[in-house]
């Protein structure tokens, strides 16, 4: 009898901008429809590569899980909501806000007018995103914006946006890539034993 094939893998541990590539590179390494997991800590960043990796995501057809480590935040939460299966750890917590203006200097007025325009436009796709992906009410997810609130792992969870992350109960689970065995109690003294030689 076959074994499931363990998901892939994938972290995003800083600003979403400074991990895009390396991401949407290893999303496309996938075959479609297969699973991919998401380790997520990160205060967000871009709202275009956030946006980039979701749109992988749904491109690909992958089947993904979400797991938040401690914060998911702004632009960040676009990945975790396109995930089909979300885990969040009971301490972490999530910042909503509206999107961050930021403007070159030099730039002459059309250009700005023109960036104005499109400001708007990627500030509502971000809205709609999250109300589509999550399922929650947009006049819930308008006032978690305009407060600028960082809604606790509990509240998603009553939601049912996610659910609590379940620690292992006997066994260490190793999540790096290429050694996801189980650590037995012989393992764990044997790594013991080379911490203390080293």
């Amino acid at each position: 009898m076959s074994r499931t094939a363990e998901p892939k893998t994938i972290t995003l541990l800083d600003e979403v901008e400074k991990c895009e590539k390396e991401i949407v590179e290893s999303l496309l390494g996938v075959p479609d429809k297969k699973s991919v997991r998401f380790l997520i800590n990160s205060g967000g960043g871009s709202v275009y590569a956030s946006l980039a990796i979701a749109t992988v995501l749904k491109m690909k057809q992958l089947q993904s899980e979400a797991v938040v480590l401690a914060d998911c935040s702004s632009s960040a939460l676009m990945i975790f909501a396109t995930c089909q299966t979300r885990r969040i750890a009971p301490h972490a917590s999530m910042l909503f806000h509206p999107m961050r203006w930021s403007s070159d200097d030099q730039a002459r007025l059309p250009g700005a007018k023109s960036w104005a325009a499109e400001f708007t436009r990627v500030a509502g796709v971000y809205e709609d995103w999250l109300v589509t992906h999550l399922g929650l009410p947009r006049r819930l997810l308008k006032t978690w914006i305009r407060e600028e609130r960082y809604v606790l792992a509990h509240e998603l969870v009553e939601l049912g946006v996610a659910s609590f992350l379940e620690y292992p109960a006997g066994n260490i689970i190793e999540i790096a890539t290429g050694s996801r065995r189980a650590k037995t109690p012989a393992r764990r003294k044997t790594s013991e034993r080379i911490r203390r030689a080293g």
